[in-house]
């Protein structure tokens, strides 16, 4: 059944599309429809050049995360010892500045508990 329809420019058209499937019951076991795919691969035919490619990938990503972390550690930590020789009216920054904050109790921590739901003691 085909059907041919011109397409102009001028005046709009409506195309249905359609498709029919057959299912065809086949006779290999459910259990057992993956095992064409797992028992033809032997030994000799493992794709060792994509895990060795796979395995630099993650050494030098992971280089170059270490590289990144390190230059801003000691970049903080020569800061931190500059600190240290110098007048403690030397303003703090960076991660510095949080170590006051992290066991302070918030503003108006009843209003939040509160609202919360949560019990503060």
């Amino acid at each position: 059944m085909e059907h041919r329809l011109l397409l102009t420019k001028d005046k709009p058209a409506k195309v249905s599309f359609s498709y029919t499937v057959e299912w065809e019951e086949g006779t290999i076991a459910w259990a057992s429809r993956w095992d064409t795919y797992l028992t033809s691969a032997t030994n000799s035919q493992i794709h060792w050049f994509s895990i060795v490619n796979s395995l630099i990938i993650v050494l030098f990503l992971s280089g170059l995360l270490a590289m990144i972390m390190v230059r801003a550690l000691r970049r903080d930590i020569a800061a931190y010892n500059l600190d240290e020789e110098m007048d403690d009216t030397y303003e703090e920054t960076g991660w510095k500045l949080l170590h006051g904050d992290v066991m302070r109790p918030p503003n108006f921590c009843t209003n939040l508990v509160d609202s919360s739901g949560v019990e503060y003691r």
